[in-house]
C-alpha cells in the first residue's frame, strides 16, 4: 500500500455553496474514505459552510493562510487591500490561497478540485501512482490553442528564473490536479530566491498569472525526474466550459460523451447550469 497521504482541497465561496455540497456528496460516495477534504472559505462565509463539515471535511479560513497584510475591503468583492503592493485582484488572491495552504497542511499530496467538480465513479488517488510517483497533468501540443496560455507561462517563467519563450506548447491547468506538498514549498522558495522578496509580494500585483502553470513549470522543467510525478496527458474529468446554461437535454448529451477514464465531471459555475438539473442527470 502507498505510504503517501492524500487530501482534497477546494476553495469555495457563498455563491458556490450548492455546487460545493454536490461535490461533497459525490466525494462521500466515490472517493477513498481516508482522503481528507479541506474547504478553504472566506471567514465571513464559514457559518454557511459549517453544516457541510464532518470528521472528513474540514474548514480553513482564507484569512488564516494568507499574510496579515492582505485584507478584505468591506463591500468590495473584486479586490483585496494590500499593505505591501497595489490592491490585489480577487482571482489572483484565490491563486495565492491555493499556494499558501500547502504550508498549513501535512498531507503529502494535495488534490485541487474547485466547487464545480463532482465525482461520478470510484476514485482512489493511490491507484494512479507509478513507482511512488503521482500524476501531474502535462498536455503537449497546446501551442496557440488556449487563450492567455503563453502570457501565463511567460509570467510564471520569469518568477522562476526560467528563459521566457515566445510561445508554449504545454498546459498544466485542469480540474483535479495533483500537487506534491514538498514541491509547492520548493516552488515558492524558488520564487523568493529569484525575486528577492516574499513570494506573496512577487505574485500579488500581477495581472497575469496561473498557480497551476507555476507549479507545473517548476515540477516539469526544473525538478523533472526529481519531482515525484509522472507526467500525464490524459484529462480524466469530463468538462463543460461554455458560459451558457445546460438544460436536461444538454446535460444528457454531455453525459453521453463520458469515456471509461472519466472519474469526475466539471460543469463550469459560470454556465449557471441549475444544480438540481445536474443532480437529475448525474446523481
Amino acid at each position: 500500500m502507498s505510504a503517501l497521504s492524500y487530501a482534497l482541497v477546494t476553495p469555495s465561496f457563498r455563491l458556490d455553496l450548492e455546487r460545493c455540497s454536490l461535490l461533497l456528496e459525490s466525494t462521500a460516495r466515490w472517493v477513498a474514505p481516508d482522503v481528507r477534504h479541506y474547504l478553504i472559505i472566506d471567514r465571513r462565509d464559514t457559518q454557511l459552510f459549517r453544516p457541510l463539515c464532518n470528521s472528513r471535511t474540514l474548514l480553513l479560513a482564507v484569512e488564516d493562510v494568507i499574510p496579515h497584510w492582505l485584507m478584505r475591503i468591506p463591500g468590495l468583492n473584486r479586490f483585496w487591500l494590500s499593505l505591501r503592493t497595489r490592491p490585489v485582484r480577487n482571482w489572483i488572491l484565490q491563486q495565492i490561497v491555493k499556494l499558501a495552504v500547502a504550508a498549513s497542511l501535512s498531507e503529502d499530496v494535495l488534490l485541487y478540485a474547485d466547487s464545480d467538480v463532482f465525482f461520478i465513479a470510484p476514485f482512489n488517488p493511490r491507484s494512479y501512482e507509478r513507482d511512488g510517483n503521482v500524476p501531474l497533468l502535462v498536455e503537449i501540443g497546446q501551442r496557440g490553442l488556449i487563450p492567455g496560455n503563453d502570457r501565463a507561462h511567460a509570467v510564471d517563467a520569469q518568477l522562476l528564473g526560467l528563459p521566457v519563450e515566445t510561445s508554449y506548447d504545454t498546459n498544466y491547468i485542469g480540474n483535479l490536479i495533483y500537487w506534491r506538498r514538498r514541491n509547492v514549498l520548493a516552488t515558492l522558495e524558488r520564487v523568493q530566491e529569484v525575486g528577492g522578496k516574499p513570494w506573496q509580494v512577487a505574485i500579488a500585483p500581477l495581472g497575469a498569472f496561473s498557480e497551476y502553470v507555476l507549479y507545473g513549470l517548476h515540477s516539469h522543467r526544473i525538478l523533472g525526474e526529481r519531482s515525484g510525478h509522472w507526467f500525464d496527458g490524459v484529462v480524466r474529468t469530463l468538462c463543460y466550459w461554455a458560459p451558457h446554461p445546460l438544460d436536461i437535454r444538454g446535460l444528457r448529451q454531455l453525459q453521453s460523451e463520458r469515456q471509461p477514464h472519466h472519474h469526475s465531471v466539471m460543469i463550469s459555475a459560470k454556465s449557471r447550469t441549475p444544480v438540481p438539473y445536474i443532480r437529475e442527470v448525474f446523481a
